[in-house]
């Protein structure tokens, strides 16, 4: 005993010393000699005694057995009332015939049958005496109720039991943790979710939790053991974390448990945790699903709006490049004004291309398909890639050799690699880095999960390009936005950009994956659908138009102004009389009067009142032949799509040049 802690005792002659004085009148028991001083003590402990002679013969009893077997001191001797379990009869024997030839004392548990017929677990001292000369062998027994203490065993083992079997066929792993935050135990679980015995894990302990969330855990079990010091304990709280597994790969899990007092007062954190992975997986795949909904929807919202701007940007147009076309035909060839008209013209042809990106954005752009082979086109660029970039970047190429062809326009892909080579070129610090270009082919079983249009996707074979960059990169917001129309990080707008780039992928079927992380640069790959081994269909040049000249009658239905002015022109320069309509009625009404003699109908496929589709429905029904050439600032394919099955003859995009307005309209005529 440490000195400090027999400071703090106290002798029992103190403690009596301390005591009050025994009440006056009180009466005790005469107890004169020791041996009656210890008989009375023995009999009033919470057990019985029973003393046996050497024939086995119960020669005494003590009061005690009355409230434990339940029959009394005299009956226990009178009648050798104490009836032990045939099963433990043999533990009895064996016991008594060790003490009666050593002469020690020895102790065991048996049960002894009640009054009422149940059983009843003892514990029995046996010790062997002389009672004196002549008297023979004595032995006393001294018999204690066990009873409850073999009940809370026999509950413990089955709790035991049932911990364990639950705990083998648990999936999840049960752990304990002292307040120190050292695991102490490990359940079998922790091979099935970790690859790891329960020994290995307490060795390895922390250093398989992911460093990130160590500090965070030890907090929380700080806090789960301060709770349990407190009155009320709180809920107890959910703690997630990653810890690796044996493969290396990182589980996600979820821990919930409480603090317990072991019987050695000691506290400990018992906890089970649930491998979570799968859920986690799934959970961001619905996100990243649900990610790629709704920027699909932004996109095809975004998209109904850009092609809608450029469908009113193509009516503006056409009368600028028409009447510019049409004053280049009226004016002397040594003018000076060709010079003027030049510069319109460049300038509104500018212009057409930037429609012409919003509506490859809006995916209603045609496609004037051929078979690319993408190494080759990059190599065709290369120079024009390189010359668009700053002189400090270095330009690399890694392509494939013998790649399968892609179905789209190259001019349309040219533009994605040179936006995308220019973008890469940007992010660098002063233009000084490396930008690369790569090709290859990969056969994809699934869509690539977060890409771009990943949605729209096929398996099999596809053809990509990759545009890598060691600039500055991109956080996740920014990259969740680079390909809204408009949008930039540079301090000057860009016009469309990268949103052209996603209209052009989208039309050919394709799906941009961008990898960027801050100070790490930025890959972003465009993945193409392969084109099936087919023979390429030519197109028959068109037949040229300048001169040609038609007599007859045409009628032109348009509700811009400007647009019906420069198509009436431009007809009655080729020798037509040209009639027009600024609205649908007007047009049919026009129409039904000079049902006859008129030769061709230019109509426009978007007007108020009454549409276009429905203006051709009823032309159509005053006459069946009518020969319509639609005219429209949308693509043909998207224009066209609800009258394929009304007999178009022709088909004009806004914005166009006269020459070009005569060559549908000499198609429609001749049938060509």
């Amino acid at each position: 005993m440490k000195k400090k802690d027999h400071d703090r005792t106290t002798r029992l002659e103190d403690t009596i010393r301390e005591l009050p004085r025994p009440r006056d009148g009180l009466v005790l028991p005469l107890l004169p000699d020791r041996e009656g001083r210890f008989l009375r003590l023995l009999e009033g402990m919470e057990g019985f005694i029973i003393e046996l002679d050497v024939d086995g013969r119960a020669i005494y009893a003590s009061p005690g057995s009355d409230a434990i077997i339940g029959y009394t001191a005299e009956e226990c001797v009178e009648s050798n009332r104490v009836e032990i379990h045939p099963d433990d009869i043999p533990k009895v024997v064996e016991l008594g015939t060790r003490m009666r030839q050593s002469g020690t004392p020895g102790q065991t548990q048996t049960r002894v049958r009640h009054r009422d017929g149940h059983w009843v677990w003892i514990e029995t001292t046996l010790m062997g005496w002389h009672a004196g000369e002549g008297d023979g062998y004595h032995t006393i027994t001294f018999n204690r109720d066990v009873s409850a203490l073999k009940q809370a065993e026999a509950a413990q083992r089955e709790s035991e039991a049932r911990y364990a079997v639950v705990s083998r066929m648990s999936r999840d792993l049960i752990t304990e943790v002292d307040r120190s935050g050292r695991p102490t135990y490990y359940g079998p679980g922790s091979e099935d979710i970790f690859g790891y015995t329960p020994q290995e894990m307490l060795d390895l302990a922390w250093s398989l939790m992911h460093p990130d969330d160590a500090p965070r855990v030890r907090e929380l079990l700080e806090a789960e053991y301060n709770d349990a010091e407190g009155a009320a304990p709180a809920e107890p709280r959910l703690m997630e974390y990653r810890a690796r597994h044996r493969d290396g790969h990182w589980l996600h899990l979820e821990a919930l448990g409480r603090v317990y007092t072991r019987g050695d007062g000691e506290r400990r954190y018992m906890g089970v945790s649930r491998d979570v992975t799968e859920r986690r997986r799934a959970e961001e795949a619905r996100r990243e699903l649900e990610e790629g909904m709704r920027r699909a929807q932004k996109l095809e919202s975004l998209g109904v709006l850009a092609g809608g701007i450029a469908h009113d940007f193509n009516n503006l147009l056409t009368p600028i490049l028409g009447a510019a076309g049409l004053a280049r035909q009226e004016l002397p060839a040594d003018s000076p004004l060709h010079a003027r008209l030049d510069t319109i013209t460049r300038a509104a042809r500018r212009a057409a291309a930037l429609t012409d990106q919003m509506l490859a954005y809006a995916g209603q752009r045609p496609l004037r398909v051929e078979r690319v082979d993408l190494s080759a086109l990059v190599r065709d660029i290369r120079d024009l890639a390189s010359s668009s970039i700053s002189g400090k970047t270095s330009f690399q190429l890694d392509l494939a050799t013998d790649l399968p062809r892609i179905e789209g326009e190259s001019a349309q892909l040219s533009q994605v690699i040179l936006n995308l080579v220019t973008n890469a070129s940007e992010s660098l610090a002063d233009g000084e880095g490396r930008v690369a270009v790569r090709t290859g082919a990969v056969h994809l079983e699934a869509s690539p999960r977060g890409a771009l249009f990943a949605e729209t996707m096929q398996r099999g074979l596809h053809v990509y390009f990759e545009v890598s960059d060691a600039g500055s990169g991109m956080d996740r917001e920014t990259a969740a936005r680079i390909f809204d129309p408009f949008y930039t990080t540079k301090f000057t707008g860009r016009g469309l950009g990268l949103a052209a780039v996603a209209g052009i992928v989208r039309a050919h079927r394709g799906a941009i994956e961008v990898d960027s992380e801050p100070g790490r640069g930025t890959c972003f790959r465009v993945l193409l659908p392969a084109a099936p081994d087919s023979v390429e269909q030519e197109t028959s040049p068109a037949q040229p138009t300048s001169g040609w000249r038609a007599a007859g009658l045409a009628l032109v239905i348009d509700d811009d102004p400007e647009v019906r002015e420069l198509a009436v022109a431009t007809l009655q320069r080729a020798g037509m009389t040209a009639l027009a309509a600024g609205d649908g009625h007007e047009g049919v009404k026009l129409f039904a009067e000079h049902r006859d003699s008129v030769r061709v109908v230019l109509l426009d496929r978007t007007m108020p009142a009454l549409s276009g589709a429905d203006t051709l429905e009823a032309i159509r029904a005053l006459r069946a032949d009518a020969k319509v050439v639609l005219i429209s600032g949308y693509s043909e394919e998207h224009a066209t799509a609800e009258l394929a099955d009304r007999g178009i003859t022709g088909f004009v995009q806004k914005p166009f040049l006269p020459d070009t307005l005569i060559a549908s309209v000499r198609e429609a005529i001749e049938g060509a």
